[in-house]
């Protein structure tokens, strides 16, 4: 009868392996999509602190920022339902189960503000309202001299309400994660 019940859990099994093989390829993206993120803000920031006439090019980030936190937000969904499939139609076909997936989501914080003090929030929309802010600075900085009202103040003008939108949906997307913290 074992062999018989070892058998009917080879299949689900060699499944589940290739899942968790996706979800460690998804989660390898979201790593990348960190870094990627991480690196073109530095970049921005130090183009813009290394002269007084690419501040504007701050609001770039922004918009990184919503780009970036939507493919993580994208991968982590993924993820969730490669997870909710293991959990309910993988696990009752093995026996004795697979419990890792149910563990997580049981064992994931309930506590709001371990949710709101996640990294993610300080690396996504964080950056952006820094770069909202530092913008404002500057637009402020030079309202204050007739001489550097340029195409680029108007445009940064312009273009900020646009960078506030997309730094709120920025910070929508991570909030709608319900990832593992």
């Amino acid at each position: 009868m074992a062999e018989v019940d070892q058998n009917q859990s080879e299949g689900p099994i060699a499944e589940y392996a290739a899942l968790r093989s996706e979800i460690t390829t998804r989660i390898n993206l979201q790593h990348q999509v960190i870094a990627l993120h991480l690196t073109a803000a530095s970049v921005v920031f130090s183009v813009a602190l290394s002269s007084s006439e690419r501040w504007s090019i701050l609001l770039v980030i922004p918009f990184v920022s919503y780009a970036s936190s939507e493919i993580l937000a994208s991968l982590f969904r993924a993820i969730e339902g490669i997870a909710k499939y293991i959990d309910e139609v993988l696990s009752p076909r093995v026996g004795g189960g697979l419990g890792w997936e149910s563990w997580l989501a049981q064992n994931r914080p309930n506590n709001e503000a371990q949710r709101i003090t996640h990294p993610y929030y300080l690396l996504f929309p964080g950056t952006s309202a820094v770069s909202l802010i530092a913008t404002v600075i500057f637009i402020l900085a030079s309202a204050n001299s007739i001489h550097q009202l340029n195409a680029s103040f108007w445009a940064a003008v312009a273009a900020w309400p646009l960078a506030a939108s997309v730094t709120v949906l920025s910070f929508r997307a991570i909030r709608q994660l319900r990832a593992p913290f």
